[in-house]
């Protein structure tokens, strides 16, 4: 099986997590493409494979060699959209042109600029009423098209492999359970992102805070001097972050701080925020301006009572991979030798790598050609997932 038709077999499978749902993983769909997965392993001949009871497919090939590298892909993919295409569609050689998905969905170069970016490239692309599923079994792909030659071109490499497929990346709990005893590496890489011609090794720092205002309810004819209504309250409070905090107003190295989402009732409203800096001091910068926004609404409105909550939810991997630097140095051999360009570009978001890096094993990320994920207008480049193939091929000599 070739790459692109491994890569449409595996998104034709659901295989979206349930942020909702309280489990680990958090949708059985996961463990029935894990299944796939190590069926599909053992048939290129993987013997050392171990699935654990949270849906973590670790497989090792041993080539006799001091160091191991791992690449890990994850296997969900995002509840904002419905997942399990059957019919993509194949756009070769690519033109810039508008391309028409279905009846009410048009791929124009104009309002997705990503398109510009992979003109003359053979191109897949989504029905219009599923998403495409590139992030992240383009990665997935990738790797088994890796592996097969690998297998066959052991003298080749200078590295062992090990691979792992993880679930719930989507909802955040994608190496909540991995293990880096299990994973037997040195360095790993995820595959997952945009361009292959950019990898990351930097990414946000992250938290999140909750603040419920809880008011007085009462009816509106007795409510003089006595009703204190907290969506009201919670209005003014979120009116008090400037909109150059805002992530429409932010780009580049720029943090903000991202009113996510609200709920709630007259008398009970509580408000979800994020907030995301690439530098630490940032982040405590916008999680003070946080708490002291509190105070000034508590000091309006002396009769509402608020509970808040803020947690870190993840760090920036860059001084970790800086100061072992092996894995980067790994990537710029890769590229050159390919001969092909690369940018290190900040991941505006987070990555299971870093999480994997601060559990002490070094991860930066390389993107699999797969652009503007989540939605209908999803596309991936088999021309840059095919180059990646190659580029891991570098890495491991």
């Amino acid at each position: 099986m070739n790459l692109k038709d491994r890569f449409i077999k595996y998104i034709a499978i659901d295989s979206m997590s349930d942020e909702e749902s309280g489990t680990h993983p958090s949708s059985k769909k996961q463990f029935d493409f894990a299944e796939i997965l190590i069926s599909d392993l053992k048939e290129l001949g993987v013997i050392d494979i171990e699935y654990d009871p949270k849906c973590y497919v670790y497989a090792h090939v041993n080539n006799n060699k001091e160091k191991t590298i791992g690449l890990i892909a994850h296997m969900d993919t995002s509840p904002s959209f419905k997942g399990g295409i059957n019919h993509p569609k194949e756009i070769k050689n690519y033109d810039e042109k508008p391309i028409i998905l279905n009846k009410d969905s048009i791929l124009d170069p104009e309002v997705f600029p990503s398109l510009k970016e992979v003109i003359g490239e053979d191109l897949l692309v989504t029905d219009g009423y599923h998403l495409l599923g590139g992030d992240d079994k383009a990665g997935i792909a990738i790797i088994f098209e890796f592996l097969k030659y690998y297998l066959d071109h052991k003298d080749e490499f200078n590295y062992n492999l090990s691979i792992c497929f993880t679930p719930d990346e989507e909802i955040g709990e994608g190496s909540l359970f991995f293990d880096c005893k299990k994973m037997k590496a040195d360095y790993a890489f995820t595959l997952d992102g945009g361009s292959v011609y950019e990898a990351n090794y930097e990414n946000f720092n992250a938290s999140e805070g909750k603040v419920t205002f809880k008011g007085i309810n009462i009816h509106p004819g007795d409510a003089y001097n006595v009703m204190v209504n907290s969506i009201q309250i919670a209005a003014e409070f979120a009116a008090l972050f400037k909109d150059e905090l805002n992530p429409s107003t932010s780009k580049d190295h720029d943090g903000y701080i991202h009113l996510e989402a609200a709920k709630g009732e007259l008398d009970n409203f509580t408000l979800h925020y994020i907030f995301r800096d690439f530098y630490l001091d940032g982040l405590e910068e916008k999680e003070k301006l946080f708490v002291n926004n509190i105070e000034v609404i508590k000091n309006i409105y002396p009769k509402v009572k608020v509970e808040y909550s803020i947690n870190r939810q993840y760090l920036n991997m860059k001084p970790l991979l800086i100061a072992s630097h092996d894995t980067i140095d790994l990537i710029n051999k890769a590229y050159i030798a390919t001969q092909n360009k690369l940018s290190y570009v900040p991941i505006r978001g987070g990555t299971d790598g870093a999480s994997i890096t601060f559990k002490g094993l070094p991860c930066p990320n390389l993107g699999v050609g797969d652009f503007n994920p989540h939605g209908k207008y999803e596309f991936v480049s088999l021309t840059q997932m095919s180059k990646m193939v190659e580029i891991l091929k570098e890495i491991f000599k």
